[in-house]
């Protein structure tokens, strides 16, 4: 556990592109938040782990708008502390019945060893349904259309009052929000972007019913003011929405 430690108190760190670089703002609270890496605690879907980058790029961007310091805590020393923290909690009164909050508390105490920080936020993305009602998909807090894809090899057209429903998978940021003292002072996802696009299929025969089916996007994470609506409704209340805006 030592070595553990020791690690971990020197990869701890600004969270800035440049490794050296402070992030530091004006114009807010003085707050230092911790950031760990995405999915310390449950396993990364791999339809999500290519465009984990530009989420992490555009959270990041997030909180600086804020003008909050950020340290991060690398993936590995993360995941093993982690580890190491459900085994203790497990170990003690509770027993089997020890649980996330427990484990996350021995954590953050951990990481207050060796670092300083007013509040930890450990995000997670992960896959859910989506509801599809109108041609618009609901999750999670937000709002995104359904994109139809007619141009593609045998497509056929789809009539503007054809309504479309059903279930649609989506990608979401769960965000929890804990003290320097490791209790939790919030946890809430927020809806980032729909993981398919619907495809026409060509019609069997003149004037019947067009048939569908989904087709997985190639620009997941491609719409910045999606991911930052996303990010702003994980993190809500503890941080108040910003304006949506691209720079």
């Amino acid at each position: 556990m030592l070595a553990v430690g020791l690690a971990v108190a020197h990869l701890i760190g600004c969270a800035s592109v440049p490794p050296n670089e402070r992030t530091v703002l004006a114009g807010g609270p003085d707050l230092t938040l911790l950031i760990l890496p995405f999915n310390v605690a449950a396993v990364m879907p791999p339809e999500l782990d290519a465009g984990s980058p530009v989420v992490w790029k555009e959270l990041k961007l997030y909180l600086r708008a804020h003008g909050k310091r950020l340290k991060t805590v690398s993936f590995r020393d993360a995941r093993r502390l982690w580890l190491s923290s459900i085994r203790q909690v497990r170990a003690g009164e509770k027993g089997a019945r020890a649980g996330y909050d427990d484990a996350a508390r021995v954590l953050v105490l951990e990481l207050a060893k060796h670092a300083e920080f007013d509040t930890v936020i450990a995000p997670s993305l992960f896959i859910r349904n989506a509801p599809i009602t109108e041609r618009i998909a609901t999750w999670d807090g937000v709002e995104r259309p359904v994109e139809v894809e007619e141009n593609g090899p045998g497509a056929g057209s789809i009539p503007a009052d054809t309504t479309l429903s059903g279930l649609a998978p989506a990608a979401s940021l769960h965000a929890v929000v804990l003290d320097a003292n490791g209790d939790k002072l919030q946890e809430a996802q927020g809806g980032l972007e729909l993981l398919v696009r619907v495809r026409v299929l060509e019609e069997d025969a003149p004037g019947s019913q067009p048939t569908f089916e989904f087709a997985a996007r190639t620009d997941l994470f491609a719409n910045r003011e999606h991911l930052r609506e996303g990010i702003a409704e994980a993190l809500a209340p503890f941080l108040p929405p910003l304006p949506l805006k691209t720079e």
